[in-house]
């Protein structure tokens, strides 16, 4: 007999000798390249849902040890009944990698793509720069606080100043700049991550944030691919929601 019968190490990519910590490493790489969800114009459902049936099993050590034993990942009888008391094995959830927030690292429902603006003046210029990335709403009101603060203080000292910085703060106290399409994204994400762990109402949050960026997208007439794109996430989005 074949020491993987069913072509569940190879579908994988490991040996019959892996590790757990090689095998659920393994199946992370390919689910996050193969869920249907998460790919665009490709039908991968087939083999995301055979990486997903070769983890099941051999992530289970009672399933693997009897599929390599006799190819079949059911156990022997008397192993069934010896197990019998036993809690029933949680199977596998595709585990979707988040975005964290890029100053304390933190997952969140509520992470934004945030930009704000920075104005310091010397006399006869001024610099103006962009502080921007994902942030929690802690950290973005840290940032908030600091760019706003500076350009308060340093931004108005010339002409060209003065006017830099009317718009930085007006820009920074209205939350900053943020894209519809990159919040989408995040906001997406974050609530396929929630829904697969089980935290429904943190999923909610996310999901209901995104299609409030989704109705931003598509009220520009002007960005036809930002729209496509839009509505490829919106069924995921309601496909959450109808879930939690």
């Amino acid at each position: 007999m074949s020491a993987d019968p069913r072509g569940y190490y190879r579908i994988l990519g490991v040996t019959t000798r892996a590790s757990q910590e090689q095998i659920k490493q393994a199946f992370r790489s390919l689910a996050k390249a193969l869920h249907p969800d998460l790919n665009r114009g490709q039908d991968t459902t087939a083999a995301f849902q055979a990486v997903n049936e070769a983890y099941s099993v051999l992530s289970d050590p009672a399933q693997r040890a009897a599929y390599d034993q006799t190819g079949s990942p059911e156990p022997a009888p008397q192993a069934r009944s010896a197990n019998a008391g036993a809690p029933p094995m949680s199977q596998p959830v595709y585990e979707v990698e988040p975005y964290t927030c890029v100053d304390c690292g933190c997952v969140s429902p509520r992470l934004r793509h945030i930009k704000y603006t920075q104005v310091v003046s010397y006399l006869v210029g001024s610099y103006k720069s962009n502080i921007w990335g994902v942030f929690c709403e802690a950290c973005a009101s840290k940032r908030l606080t600091k760019a706003s603060l500076i350009t308060g203080a340093f931004g108005w000292m010339s002409v060209p100043g003065l006017f830099y910085s009317a718009h930085a703060l007006g820009r920074n106290l209205t939350g900053g700049q943020q894209e519809n399409l990159i919040n989408l994204e995040i906001c997406t994400r974050q609530a396929v991550y929630y829904l697969m762990r089980g935290e429904r109402s943190n999923a909610r949050i996310a999901a209901t944030d995104a299609r409030a960026f989704a109705g931003g997208v598509n009220e520009g007439w002007w960005n036809d691919n930002e729209k496509r794109r839009a509505r490829e996430l919106i069924p995921i989005i309601e496909k959450v929601m109808s879930q939690v």
